[in-house]
C-alpha cells in the first residue's frame, strides 16, 4: 500500500529551475519517434531480448516491453512468446527467432531465421502489409487472415500454412486450408503447394483466441497495440460521459501507473513498463478516469453525438504528465539523482506533452484521438499548465529518482503525493531525459545459436511445381521432431525436381497450350468426319437402285407367253 513517508522531503528538492539544466523538450536525437510499436505481449519459460534498450546484448525478455525496428526475440528450448502489433499477434514456438527489420505506420517487415511462428492478422488497414522473410524466399501477407511459418533448414521445406485468409511464399500464391513449401538448395528452389495440416502449437494457439471489444468501442481502438488481453482482464461499459470504458479487474486501492517500473527505452527515454499481462494498451494510449467509484480506462475522446473522425494512434511511452514540487537553486544530474521524480495519470481532453523531443506536428497527432481541440496544442502551452487541475490528481504518484532509475519497482519504492503537497505541484519543465540516466541492467539471456542458413542472404531462385505435396512432408513442432520428416523429403524433391522442372519451368505455356489443343481437335474430328459419310453415302445409294430396278423389270414379262393357249380356239377343225 502507498502511505506518505519521509520520502516526501526529497521530493521538494525537484524545482522548476530544472529547466535551467536542460532546455524545454530538448533531447539528443532529433528524430521523431514512430507512431506505431510492438509489444512483447507473452514470456513463457525463457526467452531473450536484443533491442535498442540492451545495449546490443541478449537479456531476459520482459513482458508489457515495447519493440521497434531492429529488436529481436529469441524463445529457448521448452519456451514461448508472443509479439503484438496493433491487435495483430505473432506467436513464436520453442527455438524460434524473430527479428524486427521495419515497423511503420503501414508496414511490418521481420526476419524469421529459424524456428515456428503463427501470426494472427486483424484490422489490416489499405496499404499496411506484413512481410516475413524466411532463409528460402519472403512470405506476404496483405489481408487479415490466420498463418504459420516454419523456416525449416537446409534439409527440411520452409512452410507457410494458411488457416484463413490467403498469402504468398515467394511467388506461390497459398488459398486458405492450404499449405505452400518452398525447398531446394542455394541455387535454386522448388515451390509446391499441399493440403493443410495444423500441428500441436498450432492448435495451442488457435484455442487461445480472446473475444474482441464489443461493438460500441471506437474502431480506433483494434489499431492500439496491446488491446487482445484486455477481454479476458476486465469489462467494458458504455458510458453517457466517456462513451466505451475498459474496467480491469484489481483490488480496490488500485491506481494506474503503480504496478510497474520506468525503463529507458530510446528513442521515447523513460518508459513505463506495468507489471499486469494486459498493461500495455492501457498506459500507452488513451487516459484514466475515476467513474462510477472504479479506475477505468477511455480510449478515445467522446462527444454526446458519438466519437469524431478515426485517426491512427501514436504510441506514447507513458501516458502522464510529470510534475515537480517546491522551489530552489538549478538542478544538475548528480541533485537529481538525490531528489524524486512525481508523475500524474491524464484524464480524457487533458494533452500529453513528451519529454523526449518533439515539434507541434508530432504533439497535435499523439494528442488528437484524445483531445477534442487538439489543434489548439502547442509546446507553449506546457508552460501555463495548472496541475493542480488535472482530473486524475488522486492518483499522482512519486519515486526518488535513484529508484526510478534502477527499474525498482512502484510499488515496492513509490509513494502517492498528499493532495496538500500536489496543490504547490507544476509542470516539470526541461528534458530530465538528460538529466536522469539509467542504472540498470536487466539480466543476461543466451543468444540464438546460428542456423544451417545464413539469416540475411538473398532467397535463391525460384521454380513452382504444381504437384501436391504428400502430407508427411509438412514439419511437425516442436521444432527437434522435424528431422524425421526430412529423410522422407529429399528422395521425392529429387524426383519430382529434375524431370518436372524442366518440363513445366522452361515451356509452362506449351504444356498447359499444345497438349490440350491436340487432345480436343484432332482425335475428334478425326471421328466425326469420316466414318460418318463412308456409312450414309455407299450403302444405302446401293440397297435402293440395283434390287428394286430388277424386281419391277423381270416379273412382268414373263405372264405374256402363256397367252398363245387361247389362240387355238379361233381354228376350228
Amino acid at each position: 500500500m502507498f502511505t506518505p513517508s519521509s520520502r516526501l522531503r526529497a521530493l521538494l528538492s525537484l524545482t522548476t529551475a530544472l529547466s535551467l539544466a536542460a532546455p524545454a523538450f530538448a533531447q539528443t536525437s532529433t528524430a521523431t519517434p514512430p507512431a506505431r510499436v510492438g509489444q512483447v505481449a507473452d514470456v513463457s519459460g525463457n526467452v531473450s531480448f536484443n533491442g535498442a534498450g540492451s545495449n546490443g546484448q541478449w537479456v531476459a525478455a520482459t513482458p508489457n516491453y515495447p519493440v521497434t525496428t531492429g529488436d529481436s526475440l529469441f524463445t529457448q528450448s521448452n519456451s514461448q512468446a508472443a509479439l503484438a502489433i496493433g491487435s495483430s499477434q505473432i506467436s513464436l514456438a520453442p527455438n524460434t527467432e524473430v527479428q524486427l527489420t521495419e515497423l511503420d505506420d503501414t508496414r511490418v517487415a521481420a526476419t524469421q531465421s529459424q524456428g515456428e511462428t503463427y501470426l494472427r492478422i486483424t484490422d489490416l488497414q489499405p496499404g499496411q502489409d506484413y512481410t516475413i522473410a524466411t532463409p528460402r524466399g519472403v512470405v506476404t501477407i496483405t489481408q487479415d487472415g490466420a498463418y504459420d511459418i516454419t523456416a525449416g533448414d537446409a534439409g527440411t521445406p520452409t512452410t507457410l500454412a494458411v488457416l484463413y485468409g490467403a498469402a504468398a511464399i515467394g511467388q506461390l500464391q497459398v488459398p486458405a486450408g492450404q499449405e505452400g513449401y518452398l525447398s531446394g538448395t542455394s541455387s535454386q528452389t522448388t515451390a509446391q503447394l499441399g493440403p493443410l495440416q495444423q500441428d500441436s502449437f498450432m492448435q495451442s494457439i488457435t484455442a487461445q483466441m480472446a473475444p474482441p471489444p464489443p461493438p460500441y468501442a471506437p474502431p480506433v481502438v483494434q489499431q492500439m497495440t496491446g488491446v487482445g488481453e484486455l477481454s479476458n482482464y476486465g469489462d467494458w461499459s458504455q458510458s453517457p460521459q466517456y462513451g466505451a470504458v475498459w474496467y480491469p479487474n484489481v483490488a480496490p486501492g488500485w491506481a494506474p501507473y503503480r504496478e510497474g517500473h520506468w525503463a529507458y527505452v530510446a528513442p521515447w527515454g523513460w518508459t513505463w513498463v506495468d507489471a499486469e499481462p494486459w498493461g500495455f494498451a492501457p498506459f500507452h494510449y488513451g487516459r484514466w478516469v475515476q467513474y462510477g467509484g472504479r479506475w477505468g480506462w477511455v480510449p478515445a475522446a467522446y462527444s454526446p453525438g458519438g466519437y469524431g473522425p478515426v485517426y491512427q494512434p501514436v504510441y506514447a511511452p507513458a501516458v502522464v504528465n510529470f510534475v515537480g514540487l517546491g522551489a530552489g537553486v538549478a538542478i544538475t544530474a548528480s541533485l537529481l539523482s538525490q531528489g524524486s521524480i512525481g508523475w500524474v495519470p491524464l484524464a480524457p481532453d487533458e494533452p500529453y506533452y513528451p519529454c523526449y523531443h518533439t515539434d507541434h506536428d508530432y504533439l497535435r497527432r499523439i494528442n488528437r484521438v484524445d483531445v477534442r481541440n487538439y489543434q489548439q496544442i502547442n509546446i507553449n502551452n506546457y508552460h501555463t499548465l495548472v496541475v493542480n487541475h488535472y482530473v486524475d490528481r488522486s492518483g499522482a504518484t512519486f519515486i526518488p529518482a535513484q529508484d526510478m532509475a534502477r527499474g525498482a519497482p512502484v510499488a515496492n519504492y513509490g509513494r502517492p503525493i498528499p493532495g496538500r503537497i500536489f496543490a504547490q505541484a507544476h509542470p516539470m519543465p526541461g528534458d530530465f531525459n538528460r538529466a536522469l540516466r539509467p542504472n540498470f541492467s536487466p539480466p543476461p539471456a543466451p543468444a540464438p545459436r546460428p542456423g544451417n542458413f545464413a539469416q540475411h542472404r538473398a532467397p535463391p531462385p525460384m521454380v513452382i511445381s504444381h504437384q501436391p505435396v504428400p502430407p508427411q512432408f509438412h514439419p511437425q513442432a516442436p521444432m527437434p521432431q522435424v528431422h524425421s520428416p526430412t529423410q522422407q523429403f529429399h528422395p521425392p524433391m529429387q524426383q519430382q525436381f529434375h524431370p518436372p522442372m524442366q518440363q513445366q519451368f522452361h515451356p509452362p505455356v506449351q504444356q498447359q497450350f499444345h497438349p490440350p489443343m491436340q487432345q480436343q481437335f484432332h482425335p475428334p474430328m478425326q471421328q466425326q468426319f469420316h466414318p460418318p459419310v463412308q456409312q450414309q453415302f455407299h450403302p444405302p445409294v446401293q440397297q435402293q437402285f440395283h434390287p428394286p430396278m430388277q424386281q419391277q423389270f423381270q416379273p412382268p414379262a414373263a405372264p405374256r407367253p402363256p397367252a398363245p393357249p387361247h389362240l387355238p380356239g379361233n381354228g376350228k377343225p
